[in-house]
């Protein structure tokens, strides 16, 4: 396959992945606790066998690019009122853990409700657990539910556990699970100097404008690349149209 073809087919694909990252960023703008995701690439080279002008084999490199993972953007996002007591959200480092028929997962939306059960659970129904690894419970009795900076969860009748932040050596190596839960094989660790916000969400750290910004940077590439394809078809289309002009 033609050299140009090739490098061009390399970046429209790098390309196409990039605008599919940069949509699903755009679409989750309003997702509680969101972070935003960016492409990592990966550039290799091949060693391609030529001609020179003067007709002799060389050897010439080619440099191409390919996705190697994605990144996730960390940072913080911006904190809601909400002032609804079952609503959290941490502030600094940590995920809250929750019990999933699965195992442990981890997540840093903080929307919860209380189960018929009374226990404090996600919409999905996983329960929150505490620093023990049990499920929080109140009874329908308790109205007034107060969590405290460092989790400590409490009502008219007494403590009821304490919520539990945990973090990890890589978090980059955490893996969506949907939901907005991730999983990981790493051992948990205490979030040190984290808070927890009662009545308060953490919002997306998706930056619409930026993302535009980036959408159109990349359709741009894109679109030079396909310019180039199209170039290259053009030079070999007249080409043969020139051999084909040659008398024998």
């Amino acid at each position: 396959m033609d050299n140009a073809l090739l490098l061009s087919l390399s970046k429209q694909m790098v390309m196409r992945r990039t605008m599919d990252i940069i949509a699903n960023n755009l679409a989750n703008m309003n997702t509680t606790a969101f972070k935003r995701e960016s492409v990592l690439f990966e550039s290799f080279t091949v060693p391609v066998e030529s001609v020179d002008e003067s007709g002799n084999a060389t050897t010439e490199n080619l440099t191409f690019v390919r996705d190697y993972g994605v990144v996730r953007d960390l940072i913080e996002g911006h904190l809601q009122t909400t002032s609804s007591p079952l609503d959290i959200a941490i502030k600094g480092e940590g995920f809250f853990v929750i019990g999933t028929d699965e195992g442990e997962r981890y997540t840093r939306d903080g929307h919860f409700r209380r189960d018929p059960e009374g226990q404090i659970v996600t919409n999905d129904g996983n329960p929150l657990l505490d620093d023990s690894g049990n499920p929080i419970v109140l009874s329908t009795e308790e109205t007034s539910i107060k969590i405290a900076e460092d989790g400590t969860v409490s009502t008219e009748l007494g403590v009821r556990g304490k919520v539990a932040i945990v973090t990890f050596d890589n978090t980059q190596d955490m893996q969506k699970t949907g939901a907005g839960l991730y999983s990981t094989g790493q051992a948990p660790k205490p979030a040190e100097g984290s808070t927890i916000m009662q009545g308060m969400l953490e919002a997306s750290n998706v930056q619409p404008i930026v993302e535009m910004t980036h959408m159109i940077e990349t359709m741009r590439a894109y679109q030079a690349s396909t310019e180039l394809l199209s170039t290259n078809e053009d030079m070999v289309r007249r080409a043969i149209q020139k051999l084909g002009e040659v008398k024998v």
